[in-house]
């Protein structure tokens, strides 16, 4: 089969599964990159800085970017020979309906991937504009959806999608590749709390998060306050325009056993995930939440609300980890000692089980099905 992939630009997760692709000899997929400057480090307004994910992001797979001028005429070009799937990531910016619009006039069936949720959706006239939006154009314009997770399925029934049009398209987790950053023996473990001048011996909670409206965890940085854990320590990665408030938060809380380390390349989030005893991940509304994925594939047990899409479906209570409730803190503090008091190899045991089925290999093998599905209506 031969798919094709547009999205502005490439990620952490994506890069993996592309490489992971190109070495399928049955099948071919070429992914195009709307923005010109797809290898450069992107700036990210929720964090406040550039992101770059410390390797060459285009090599290892079939893929190109944009020229510098013409990236309509360019996609119309890429995509003017027919495919048996040709795979859109989003809607709402003029190249992807271009590329869509391009790829139907060849022949090829097309595939939006979305992952929006209902608790994302809005309220009043917004909601009922977005869902007119959908239900009467968008709907129309592509032969297939693909969500990241179960949540984002949800929503697309909410919104009339037949389920014999949908499908998953998750943000994979390269399992293999994270642990492959991890020292032997738990030597990270170890260096890392050292660095932070954290005892090798205490419960340490960790947190890693874009510190903006959308993200910061004063549910957490408040619930911390109101327990008062005396036999662990907190460890805040992250940067953006909250910064400056969450460090006031601290200090003027004077929390001893609290680590802000600022913004954590991506390189190094495999050690910092192994370093703690629990990862917790706190925001209001998450529409999936990579670092959930990240977690528990570096043996870490989670601890997220139900208002973050992967806890759906990646998130056992009390096996690898627990949902609590959004905005609930004495539910959160509550889960956190919960989560210290599980067994890391029966979490291990969970996670390797949940994550096969949201790894590489069996998101390619999710987009080969789709393809066949679509191809022989």
């Amino acid at each position: 089969m031969r798919l094709a992939v547009v999205l502005e630009r490439p990620t952490q997760f994506d890069v993996p599964l592309f490489r992971h692709a190109a070495g399928d000899g049955q099948h071919e997929l070429r992914v195009l990159y709307t923005d010109p400057r797809a290898a450069a480090p992107a700036f990210d307004p929720e964090l406040g800085r550039n992101v770059g994910w410390g390797a060459d992001v285009l090599v290892g797979y079939d893929c190109a970017a944009a020229p510098g001028d013409g990236t309509l005429a360019w996609l119309r070009h890429e995509l003017a020979g027919r495919r048996d799937l040709v795979i859109v990531n989003g809607y709402t910016r003029l190249p992807y309906l271009v590329a869509n619009a391009a790829a139907r006039r060849a022949g090829s069936p097309t595939a939006l991937r979305l992952d929006s949720v209902l608790f994302d959706e809005g309220t009043g006239a917004r909601r009922l504009v977005k869902r007119a939006v959908f239900r009467l154009g968008v709907r129309r314009l592509f032969r297939l959806f693909l969500g990241v997770g179960t949540l984002t399925l949800e929503y697309l029934r909410q919104l009339g999608v037949p389920v014999e049009r949908t499908g998953l398209f998750p943000y994979p987790v390269d399992v293999d590749g994270l642990r492959a950053r991890l020292q032997p023996t738990g030597a990270d473990r170890r260096d890392v709390r050292a660095r932070l001048g954290i005892p090798a011996d205490v419960p340490l909670v960790l947190a890693v998060a874009k510190l903006h409206p959308r993200e910061t965890p004063w549910d957490l940085l408040h619930a911390w306050v109101e327990a008062a854990p005396l036999d662990r320590w907190l460890v805040l990665a992250g940067d953006g325009p909250e910064r400056a408030a969450v460090e006031a938060f601290v200090a003027e809380r004077q929390l001893p056993r609290v680590r802000l380390v600022g913004y954590v390349p991506y390189p190094e989030l495999p050690g910092l995930f192994r370093a703690a005893d629990v990862f917790v991940h706190a925001p209001r509304e998450e529409r999936w939440g990579v670092s959930v994925a990240e977690a528990l594939a570096c043996g870490t047990p989670v601890v997220a609300s139900d208002r973050v899409g992967a806890t759906r479906d990646l998130v056992l209570d009390g096996r690898n980890g627990f949902c609590y409730p959004a905005g609930i803190r004495a539910a959160l503090a509550r889960t956190i000692g919960e989560a210290l008091r599980l067994p890391r190899e029966a979490v291990n045991a969970t996670s390797d089980e949940v994550l096969a089925g949201w790894n590489l290999e069996s998101t390619w093998r999710g987009l080969l099905s789709a393809a066949a599905r679509v191809n022989a209506r």
